[in-house]
């Protein structure tokens, strides 16, 4: 079973998508940005899932934080947040993905599908 880490300041919309994914995939959720790097490391995700704003800190600076690990490198995101302008920072962060708040459980499942499939 593939390994999501959805990592969100906002509880209640992690505990909505953790509920939503349960059923296909192994979800585990992270609110707090400092323990970001610990939680990867301990649950090995085959995806991440990000808000674009978690706290203090920003997409950028988290995946920053990410991808200078090397054993984090490879592993794909998906970008979401009620932003105006997330296609842009998407791009911007080389998101694999990226889904607008709010987003339909449709929506999500075919976005984390076709990025799934297309890092195996």
């Amino acid at each position: 079973m593939k390994r999501i880490l959805v990592i969100e300041d906002d509880q209640d919309i992690a505990d909505i998508v953790e509920y939503a994914l349960t059923e296909k995939y192994m979800v585990q959720t992270q609110t707090d940005n400092n323990l970001i790097l610990n939680s990867i490391e301990n649950f090995t995700p085959d995806l991440i899932m990000l808000d674009n704003q978690l706290g203090q800190k920003n997409a950028p600076e988290i995946i920053k934080q990410i991808k200078s690990v090397d054993a984090y490198k490879n592993i794909p995101f998906v970008l979401f947040s009620g932003h105006h302008d997330i296609k842009r920072i998407a791009i911007e962060i080389d998101a694999d993905a990226y889904l607008a708040k709010p987003f339909s459980l449709v929506d999500l499942y075919s976005c984390i599908d076709l990025v799934l499939t297309d890092c195996a």
